[in-house]
């Protein structure tokens, strides 16, 4: 059933609601793609797969004004996201050579350090909200650590990188272009600044390594290492910043899996993946067709959008057993950080960030029931909840 008449609107309250019933639906009819008003959207894994590999697409913001910001225009055309061919595949040759899917144990000790400072502010007792006090902080305080940065400079970086990353919005829609664009120019000059210092006086952080990072004779030059930086500190926080209370969320809907967590710590890292999988922080992820293809009988013209709906991706029958159950036993693939030429570089980090950070509250907590449902958008980013207000005891 190649030719579909069917039609979704992704930005719909409506189908962010129903959209797995919706999704199941068009699956048990024999479909596998769908239109929305910008292009197609795929749903399975097996075709997005194939989208993802980004040989007949590229990744796509959809189209902005570069002259609305020059700066933030050309900030964004050297992000790695938006990147490809030979250019991205040479960045990701040098940040696999820095990062090597390793995370050293004392950036470990050090984030568990972050999240016991935060457990040690809260009360024995009563009423916390584990969003404010403790998913919106933590990934700042680690960004210290993680780029070997004074802890006196960490909280003016998480607000730089947190306006900073408002950089595709504001050039869509021209709101606060100034203030981002100056959140930008000082999160780089910042960076600039500690990549001169940081050259003579190397150390076991991050920001080192891709300093350090060569192969074949190839090293990043400045304006690399500068926005490189900046977009994988953009990354890391806002993504622990925003994933973690969904996972947490999804936790505290499924009590029978907060307790198997509070009774086995070790399965943290499992809780992060299936959190990341039974309610992930991505949506629809768009891609740009670079040549007219023809796939499954669909006719895809060059420069059509093509997204991939990734928390439909992420409970497909097909290569998930009883998709719609959160287990945080389970080993099952999602797409959450990606896939293929542009799967996340720095998912490991990310993954061992969360998965520390959960080990600790559960061992030192008690966490009770929601004090009160947060209100959630239930499409796109608004489904992370703005509170988590919660009773707990400490152990």
């Amino acid at each position: 059933m190649a030719v579909t008449t069917v039609e979704l609107d992704l930005t719909s309250a409506d189908f962010g609601q129903t959209m797995h019933e919706q999704i199941d639906g068009l699956r048990a009819a024999g479909e596998f793609h769908a239109r929305t008003p910008t292009g197609r959207v795929f749903f399975n894994q097996e075709d997005a797969a194939w989208v993802m590999r980004c040989t007949d697409f590229r990744f796509s913001f959809v189209s902005i004004d570069p002259t609305t910001s020059p700066y933030l225009a050309t900030a964004i055309e050297h992000e790695l996201l938006n990147m490809h061919g030979e250019p991205h595949a040479r960045l990701r040759r040098l940040i696999s050579a820095a990062l090597r899917d390793r995370v050293a144990d004392e950036l470990k000790a050090q984030i568990a350090g972050v999240a016991d400072g935060l457990i040690d502010a809260m009360p024995d007792a009563g009423v916390v909200d584990l969003r404010a006090d403790f998913t919106e902080i933590l990934p700042g305080r680690v960004l210290g650590p993680m780029y070997g940065v004074p802890y006196e400079d960490t909280p003016e970086l998480d607000e730089w990188i947190n306006v900073g990353g408002r950089k595709l919005d504001a050039l869509q829609s021209g709101v606060d272009i100034d203030v981002v664009e100056d959140a930008n120019r000082k999160l780089h000059d910042y960076l600039r600044a500690l990549l001169a210092e940081r050259r003579n006086n190397l150390g076991d952080d991050m920001f080192s390594e891709l300093i350090r990072a060569e192969v074949d004779g190839d090293r990043f030059s400045e304006n690399e290492l500068v926005y490189l930086a900046s977009e994988l500190a953009s990354a890391g926080v806002d993504t622990t910043r925003e994933q973690l209370p969904l996972t947490l969320l999804a936790l505290l809907d499924h009590p029978d899996q907060l307790a198997r967590l509070a009774a086995d710590p070790s399965l943290a890292i499992g809780a992060v993946d299936e959190g990341m999988r039974f309610a992930p922080l991505p949506w629809a992820i768009p891609h740009e067709a670079l040549h007219n293809i023809e796939y499954r009988g669909v006719e895809i013209q060059q420069g059509e959008l093509v997204s991939v709906l990734i928390p439909a991706l992420n409970r497909d029958p097909a290569v998930i057993a009883d998709p719609n159950t959160f287990d945080i036993g389970r080993r099952a693939r999602n797409f959450s950080f990606g896939h293929g030429a542009h799967a996340c570089p720095a998912a490991q980090l990310a993954r061992i960030e969360m998965a520390i950070a959960l080990e600790h509250l559960v061992r030192r907590v008690e966490i009770g029931a929601l004090v009160e449902r947060p209100p959630i958008d239930p499409v796109g980013q608004g489904r992370t909840p703005p509170h988590l207000r919660v009773e707990i005891r400490k152990r």
